[in-house]
């Protein structure tokens, strides 16, 4: 009889205890409200758990006394009561590097970077770009990430402007470079003269404002089976702002000095050769970024604005028991000017459908030397009068210590870039097993 009637009360006790629990729903959100997928709930109790969908929504049985724990990679763990049947919770973003997100050679959302089979790079460029001199998103790559490579050239015609960089050494166009996970168009220059990735034609980085993207996801392997044939080399995943409600910018400077080869720092062969200042290369960098909210679901418009510029360098072997160098005699970087702009929008409609929109302008303004025209040499490439005596320009043309005249053609370049990607996207969320 006691055995019956404890086992009656164990029985009705379970039941009272699972009847008290009831559906918890919610919405789990970013610090900018946009509604995070792939976010792990567990009541602690219980120790049931859900997912958040691609909408950031949840559905759990709890009791009102228990607790709920709200887990993500790349962000703070939070712990919330479940005494309320619907939820919902902003998680802040964590600063732990190792919980960088990954999304390039997966199929799969909420990956990091240790997990990958692949090996993938993760730069902050904005932490990257505060304490070096480097203006422009191709050179900050070459500095911070091991198998991107790229070399500034001189008297290689367009390759002074347009700066093409590779990927484990294979060629500029072997590399499928990203914005958002978005293809981004290539450039129509093809590089010549012996330059890196002669007869290629990849992608001008520069042409993205720096201060625009949030970070680069570099995955440093032959992904070609994933995203096709111009993914040999690997892939570059450029991730721009989603901020809002706050307004970051800089200011920076910029220049060398370079006593062993600035030709500035040698007087007696400035007849000789083009030189410049002795602090040469002088870079100016500004930038702004803001954004602001769009409707009331997480939406956003984030802008970007920045203008660079940078002067020549000179740069020569200055030792007098050395040949002349009487081909190059202006060697060294490019001068640039440029402006440009980049804005990210999303904005959530009915049901799990999001407009999107992103694009870029870009102007450039750049000025190389070319190779030096010697009047001994090719005196056809002067002005000369009716007997072949060369008439002297002298805003143009320089006579050299030996008595040679000569001078250094420019090869001016403009470049204007303008470029947009609209889509109306339905978000679909598929699950691999």
């Amino acid at each position: 009889m006691r055995k019956a009637l404890l086992l009656a009360t164990l029985f009705v006790c379970t039941t009272l205890a699972v009847l008290a629990q009831r559906m918890v729903t919610g919405k789990i959100l970013d610090a900018n409200g946009m509604p995070l997928s792939g976010v792990t709930i567990k009541a602690v109790k219980s120790g049931k758990m859900a997912l958040t969908g691609a909408d950031g929504s949840f559905s759990l049985a709890a009791a009102e006394t228990d607790m709920l724990e709200l887990s993500s990679v790349g962000f703070q763990k939070q712990t919330v009561s479940a005494k309320s049947s619907t939820l919902s919770v902003k998680m802040s973003t964590s600063v732990e590097t190792m919980g960088e997100v990954v999304m390039v050679g997966s199929r799969r959302s909420g990956r990091v970077k240790t997990e990958t089979m692949a090996p993938v790079d993760v730069i902050n460029v904005g932490q990257a770009t505060a304490t070096t001199g480097r203006l422009d998103l191709t050179s900050t790559l070459n500095y911070l990430a091991p198998s991107f490579n790229y070399n500034k050239q001189t008297g290689s015609d367009g390759a002074d402007h347009i700066d093409l960089a590779t990927l484990r050494g294979l060629g500029p166009d072997q590399t499928l470079v990203l914005v958002n996970g978005k293809r981004r168009h290539q450039t129509a220059f093809v590089a010549v003269f012996g330059t890196r990735g002669r007869g290629n034609s990849g992608t001008d980085l520069n042409a993205l404002p720096v201060s625009s993207i949030d970070r680069v996801e570099i995955l440093r392997d032959g992904a070609s089976a994933q995203y096709g044939s111009d993914a040999i080399a690997g892939v570059i995943n450029i991730v721009t702002k989603k901020s809002i409600n706050q307004i970051t910018g800089s200011l920076g400077m910029s220049g060398y000095y370079d006593p062993t080869y600035n030709t500035a720092f040698e007087q007696s062969l400035q007849t000789d050769y083009e030189y410049g200042k002795k602090i040469d290369g002088r870079g100016l960098n500004a930038n702004v970024n803001f954004g602001v909210p769009m409707g009331n679901k997480g939406g956003f418009l984030n802008l970007t604005f920045e203008g660079i510029s940078s002067a020549k360098t000179f740069r020569q072997v200055l030792d007098d028991a050395l040949p002349l160098n009487i081909y190059r005699r202006g060697h060294g970087d490019a001068g640039l000017n440029s402006f440009s702009t980049f804005y990210n929008f999303e904005l959530p409609t009915k049901g799990k459908t999001t407009i999107y929109s992103f694009g870029s302008q870009s102007s450039r303004a750049s000025d190389a030397y070319a190779f030096t025209r010697n009047f001994s040499a090719r005196p056809d490439r002067f002005p000369t009068d009716a007997n072949g005596n060369l008439i002297f320009v002298e805003s143009v043309m320089r006579r050299s210590s030996s008595g040679e005249t000569w001078y250094s053609p420019h090869i001016q370049t403009n470049i204007n870039i303008k470029n947009a990607l609209k889509f109306l996207m339905h978000y679909i969320r598929i699950r691999w097993v």
